[in-house]
């Protein structure tokens, strides 16, 4: 999983999904896609989401058109929704993040 954390100008990371194919970061959630391909897995099979942006995407479309792959946003509601993060939880967080900042 590219999931990396780039330190800001003030000293705090900041999380990033980075590219698997180029190693570019996607800096805004339309501009790639998350790839789990479940179609030839048994079931209990541990899968490790990869991440494309825009242009390895479409690039990884023409060469596989078979692949499976979702929107970054819906990836990361999956996400949240699996590891039961309710928005009363993620506010509370929020709060707790913006309190350690201060």
């Amino acid at each position: 999983m590219a999931l990396v954390f780039e330190v800001d100008q003030e000293g705090h990371p900041r999380p990033e999904i980075r590219c698997d194919s180029c190693g570019g970061v996607i800096k805004d959630h339309t501009h790639g896609v998350a790839v789990l391909d479940s179609s030839k897995s048994k079931p209990g099979t541990l899968l490790e989401p990869i991440f494309h942006c825009q242009g390895c995407a479409e690039k990884e479309d023409k060469n596989n058109p078979d692949r499976r792959s979702m929107p970054i946003d819906h990836f990361m509601l999956y996400l949240l929704n699996n590891i039961q993060l309710t928005p009363t939880v993620l506010e509370h967080a929020g709060r707790q993040v913006r309190d350690l900042s201060n």
